[in-house]
């Protein structure tokens, strides 16, 4: 039987789920555990007014674990014909045969999980034809064009969106589904003055094509590819740092990946050992939310069946919790966090953030500018995954941005390279914006406007 993806659709992959878990006992499998995948996008780029690609894309496939005696087997299969998933489940318990034994290597209990509208799915991506979609990308090209003369060109502006329908059960009971959809846009720009040229980006994402704030992303692009044009080096200096509120997103995903469970276990953390120690100033309160409305990474269940929940991270720089699966926190004696996430089916669960955040303060960015007598104002980091280490928490980063004095943007910047070690960043947040925004990275990550004391800038005179 294959499923039918029509409003029953969700629906008949979850029978589907169950329907194969019974298949597995029958073949042999003393504990299975099935997870399904059906998703359509679309991904459109637009060059001088004309679509340069136009990409329609399909995917669906059952991801199969087997567990017997702590051993753990898996496999997958693309399509949903009856006979290939046999085949994967016959794989997966044969994988478990050769594997080595792991007594972590467990499902998770049975557990209830929200019902409540989460936000996650609106027919409106399903519902705007393609020609509208273009149209809107041919839009927010146009409208960064004549948002400013020195926009001579735009480099890239693509709109994307994809509709995903989940199932997943397993042999102890667990049976359950849900659908969702998102899309985005973005837009990099380019500022050409003189000889000189500066390119800028925003975007913007949603649940639904009408969340996308078109001219609003346009400007923010252009006026962040002006704002670099005349920039130059500084001689270096031990300064204060603000980080625009996209650019302490990125620099929280490598948080994230430093306050993985797993990472900890194997000893490739800054955080390892440090739980219930300050790890922060006290303005710092961290949190993994997966289940607010409409966030990105929003889903009922996480990708083994552990319902989502609220977590407090680091609260008031005192560090409570790391990010956990069923496996980790088996192993850490403790309870899964709902942070088992999958990139596809063809893929293990494994730790992930789901809508990880910085909790805001009640200052904007211009108030907080304002406050500023001697500092540097972050636009562009270079390098964020090579240059800042979650293990050893040394960060050295090349930048972008504007020298801020006197409360006020003094002059645009470029070649210095910010440096030094995570934690003191963490110790030394002194202040945080009230602009939250998230960044589609690593599930969700989401920062508002910081302000760093005593980081060191390095540059040139």
């Amino acid at each position: 039987m294959v499923a039918e993806m029509g409003d029953s659709g969700i629906k008949n992959l979850e029978e589907l789920a169950c329907q194969w878990v019974e298949e597995g006992r029958k073949l042999g499998a003393p504990q299975i555990e099935i997870y399904i995948e059906d998703s359509q996008g679309l991904t459109l780029k637009v060059y001088q007014g004309q679509v340069e690609e136009l990409r329609s894309s399909a995917s669906k496939g059952v991801g199969v674990r087997a567990f017997h005696e702590g051993r753990l087997g898996y496999a997958y299969t693309s399509g949903l014909d009856d006979d290939d998933v046999r085949r994967a489940i016959r794989e997966a318990c044969e994988n478990a045969r050769y594997s080595a034994p792991d007594p972590h290597n467990c499902l998770p209990a049975r557990a209830e999980y929200s019902q409540d509208d989460l936000g996650l799915y609106s027919p409106e991506v399903e519902e705007t034809s393609v020609d509208r979609k273009v149209e809107m990308a041919l839009e927010l090209e146009d409208l960064a064009l004549q948002e400013d003369p020195r926009i001579k060109n735009v480099d890239t502006t693509l709109y994307a969106d994809s509709v995903y329908r989940i199932a997943l059960a397993n042999s102890l009971g667990f049976c359950g589904s849900y659908m969702g959809s998102d899309c985005h846009c973005y837009i990099s720009p380019i500022a050409r003055e003189g000889e000189e040229s500066q390119s800028g980006f925003s975007f913007a994402v949603g649940k639904k094509p009408s969340d996308l704030d078109l001219r609003f992303t346009a400007r923010e692009a252009v006026e962040k590819a002006i704002s670099l044009l005349g920039s130059r080096s500084i001689p270096s200096r031990r300064t204060t740092l603000v980080l625009d509120n996209l650019i302490a997103a990125e620099f929280l995903g490598v948080i994230a990946s430093a306050l993985s469970a797993e990472a900890v276990q194997k000893g490739r953390s800054l955080f390892a050992g440090k739980l219930g120690e300050k790890v922060g100033s006290s303005v710092v309160n961290i949190y993994d939310d997966g289940l607010m409305h409409s966030g990105l990474a929003t889903t009922p269940f996480d990708d083994e069946g552990v319902p989502s929940r609220k977590n407090e991270i680091v609260t008031e720089g005192f560090l409570r919790s790391y990010l956990h699966t069923t496996y980790t926190a088996s192993r850490g004696e403790t309870d899964s966090t709902g942070n088992a996430r999958r990139g596809s089916y063809r893929e293990r669960p494994r730790v992930s953030p789901t809508n990880f955040y910085l909790s805001t303060g009640e200052k904007s960015k211009k108030e907080i500018i304002g406050e500023i007598d001697q500092g540097v104002l972050v636009l562009y980091l270079v390098g964020v995954h090579a240059g800042a280490n979650p293990i050893s928490g040394e960060i050295s980063l090349g930048a972008m941005g504007q020298l801020i004095k006197n409360g006020e943007i003094d002059m645009p910047l470029r070649e210095i390279t910010i440096a030094g070690h995570m934690l003191d960043f963490l110790h030394n947040i002194t202040l945080i914006g009230n602009d939250l925004r998230f960044i589609p990275a690593m599930g969700s990550l989401g920062s508002p406007t910081l302000v760093i004391d005593g980081v060191m800038v390095a540059g040139r005179p």
